[in-house]
């Protein structure tokens, strides 16, 4: 659909509904036929994929890249050290949309904040008066502006 995909970050802070809106973005493009992707940021390495003693576990450190690949899903552990826009490059390319979860510094992604969460680039602040029918207007909107400049 989209020669670049399109880009929309979510930021708030701990249990404000980040992943509740991302969800429903998702769900919302998924049904309208657009490949999407999703990059949550974990900056404290809390995210857990693997467990202690398995194969993957005891190889995955030696290496600069691992896939554990299984019959209904590929997980993959790269460990060079990426900014988001060689992670969307190299990994999202051919995806129409890619919503990012975190990431309040990056300036190149414009966000939705979810209440008084400070960041970079933010272009819509949600409260909450607001409806998912109004977050996706603006999200569309912008998504419109962007495709008209490319």
């Amino acid at each position: 659909m989209c020669s670049k995909p399109f880009i929309i970050g979510v930021i708030g802070f701990k249990n404000t509904g980040k992943t509740t809106l991302v969800e429903k973005m998702v769900g919302f493009y998924k049904r309208k036929g657009y490949k999407v992707g999703y990059i949550k940021h974990d900056p404290k390495g809390h995210g857990v994929t693997d467990k202690e003693g398995s194969d993957t576990f005891r190889v995955k450190p030696l290496t600069d890249r691992t896939l554990l690949v299984s019959p209904d899903v590929t997980t993959l552990w790269d460990f060079n050290n990426r900014d988001i826009d060689e992670i969307i490059r190299d990994f999202f390319s051919d995806f129409d949309i890619v919503v990012v979860e975190g990431f309040k510094s990056e300036r190149s992604i414009p966000k939705i904040a979810i209440g008084d969460v400070d960041g970079e680039n933010i272009f819509l602040r949600v409260r909450e008066d607001w409806s998912f029918d109004d977050i996706i207007k603006k999200v569309e909107e912008l998504r419109n502006d962007k495709d008209k400049a490319s």
